[in-house]
């Protein structure tokens, strides 16, 4: 009896490989076009699958295909008739090994933009990753959109886009698109596994069509960087990401290549470790903004635009056959030189924006940075009645002192000579032992952020945009289940109410859509296993969002459709197919 229980507990561990190798592929079908698609053939061949009988216009499905990893003839098959009574149109969704590979394969006359007549669009295979094939549009009047689609994606649907205002584009976010590498640990235990949110550099994010790039720079050991980090019990968890002076790079890079795109660089998130990870001060702004100055395409605003520039059609920022135009998008409490804003519209220029007013989102909207801690704050400490050393004078750069001498706007106590007023501004931002809080030092050497009063010897040579002037709306969920996630980004969609009316409650503002799990704290330890990692929860929001596209286009009405789609992991342009399918969606 022990012998053949022996025998058969033997027999198991030698199957358990066979049993164990199992290979999963999530095939999400997004119908965006105004027909319903019927499946009219299916086969499998030692794979399990089940493919959907119908998808309905407007809808989207998933269904997995599975097989044994060493079966190498392993292969399904299933294809589908496109309802379009103007044109005989079919696809075929495959999956096989040697090599393993999900295609879609066009048949009859199904061409799509950038996709002709018979063309195999290569799904990009990852184990247990979504494999959306997406087709929209009526095929008539315009060409489907699809899966695979241009680089310059936004160029080549100028036609859709050229008279729409920027509220009613639908574009990808990226989030947090610099910590795509690790450069530094902070203070905190910052790893790859909780601090990494994107795979690809800015240049290839950019490639794979996302267009607004959620930027967190950070002044850190005298470098300017990206970073993804929480302040917490004094000290930052996280790390830095990608140098600043590479993002420019690779926008520039990108805009070089791919002319007539738009990209909006959303600056938040600003921290300093010279001022214990508070945020920037003026100066810092200042530094920071010259840095920007080398960013090609660059908009320069022209007088006499709107106030709120969502409410601009796109052909205002782009047009056929034009340059790329970079919006650099600000918090609203960042201090802003009037020269930038020329045409300023209806809101009063003298009226001093904060990250509270209308329009300006929180920077604190999301998981990664909780509320500064202002116990140890420099803020809170009085200034010293000690004078600095001349000679440290000597040390500040010729663009501060030129910026300080236009304005030398000294508290009126304050009788000192003006090389050491210079000195003590200049000191108090980057060193420990401040001698003045951040407020006396806008007093003393910079004007409120929308005087009037411009130095002439300050330049920045492209229009800096306060959040509100591109206002934005949305939440994270907070939540590290995909059916919540989905359930309150399309309750949120609801909500959303977009206008043209704008007033203080209602800034009428563009709606952000955030696909985004939040990683519990027990998978942040569980550093061998990928899947609990940011990028492994990615995978699962993003399954998630390919299988609520009736969400987004049908539950909030016509005029209730995202206009970001926010996601950690741009590993595929499939986000930027999504997002050109809900801009053709009932067009």
């Amino acid at each position: 009896m022990f012998n053949s229980t022996l025998h058969a507990f033997a027999f198991l561990l030698l199957l358990q490989p066979m049993v164990l190798a199992v290979s999963k592929a999530y095939v999400e079908l997004v119908n965006g076009t105004p027909y319903d698609w019927h499946l009219i053939s299916n086969e499998t061949h030692h794979t399990k699958w089940f493919p959907n009988a119908t998808i309905p216009s407007g809808t989207s499905a998933e269904s997995c295909i599975s097989w044994i990893l060493y079966l190498r003839d392993a292969k399904a098959e299933a294809t589908y008739r496109i309802d379009n009574p103007s044109s005989l149109e079919s696809f075929t969704v495959r999956a096989h090994r040697n090599p393993t590979k999900v295609e879609v394969v066009y048949h009859e006359n199904l061409s799509s933009l950038n996709n002709p007549k018979n063309s195999i669009i290569d799904l990009i295979y990852s184990k247990n990753h979504p494999h959306p094939f997406i087709l929209a549009g009526n095929g008539i009047s315009t060409p489907y959109v699809s899966s695979n689609p241009p680089i310059p994606w936004m160029q080549r649907t100028i036609s859709t886009l050229s008279l729409r205002p920027l509220r009613q584009i639908c574009m990808p976010m990226a989030h947090n698109a610099g910590a795509n590498i690790i450069s530094d640990s902070l203070k905190g235990p910052g790893s790859l596994h909780n601090t990494q949110t994107q795979s690809n550099s800015v240049f290839m994010q950019l490639i794979l069509g996302a267009r607004w790039l959620d930027i967190r720079p950070v002044f850190y050991e005298g470098k300017w960087m990206t970073y993804h980090g929480t302040y917490f019990a004094g000290k930052m968890w996280g790390a830095t990401g990608q140098s600043i002076e590479s993002v420019i790079g690779d926008v520039n890079r990108f805009t070089k290549a791919h002319p007539g795109e738009l990209i909006v660089l959303d600056i938040s998130h600003d921290a300093s470790n010279a001022w214990k990870w508070k945020k920037f001060s003026a100066i810092d702004w200042m530094n920071f903004y010259d840095l920007l100055s080398g960013i090609r395409n660059a908009w320069q605003e022209p007088r006499g635009l709107e106030w709120d520039l969502s409410l601009l059609p796109f052909d205002k920022f782009v047009t056929k056959g034009g340059n790329s135009t970079v919006l650099v998008r600000i918090p609203c409490d960042a201090p802003l030189p009037v020269s930038t804003l020329p045409g300023r519209g209806k809101r009063d220029a003298n009226t001093t924006l904060t990250a509270s007013s209308a329009g300006c989102d929180s920077v604190s909207s999301d998981d990664y940075l909780v509320p500064w801690n202002t116990t140890d704050s420099l803020d809170s400490q009085e200034p010293s009645s000690s004078l600095i050393n001349r000679r440290k004078a000597s040390k500040i750069p010729d663009s501060i002192r030129k910026y300080c001498l236009s304005f030398h706007i000294a508290v009126p106590s304050l009788k000192v000579d003006l090389n050491i007023t210079i000195s003590r501004v200049f000191h108090s931002v980057f060193s420990f032992k401040s001698l003045a809080p951040l407020d006396a030092l806008q007093r003393l050497c910079l004007p409120d952020p929308l005087s009037r009063h411009t130095p002439a010897d300050y330049k920045i040579p492209f229009t800096l945009l306060p959040a509100s002037r591109l206002p934005v709306t949305g939440h994270y969920s907070a939540t590290d289940s995909p059916s919540q996630l989905a359930s309150s980004q399309v309750h949120l969609l609801t909500q959303h109410k977009s206008s043209s009316a704008i007033t203080s409650t209602n800034p009428a503002q563009m709606h952000k859509s955030t696909w985004i799990l939040t990683q519990p704290s027990t998978s942040q330890a569980d550093i061998g296993n990928w899947w609990s990692s940011k990028l492994g929860y990615a995978i699962l929001a993003q399954r998630s969002l390919f299988r609520n596209f009736e969400g987004l286009v049908r539950e909030g009405g016509k005029e209730r459709k995202p206009n970001l789609i926010e996601v950690d992991y741009i590993r595929t342009q499939d986000v930027a197919a999504l997002a050109m399918a809900i801009n053709v969606w009932e067009e």
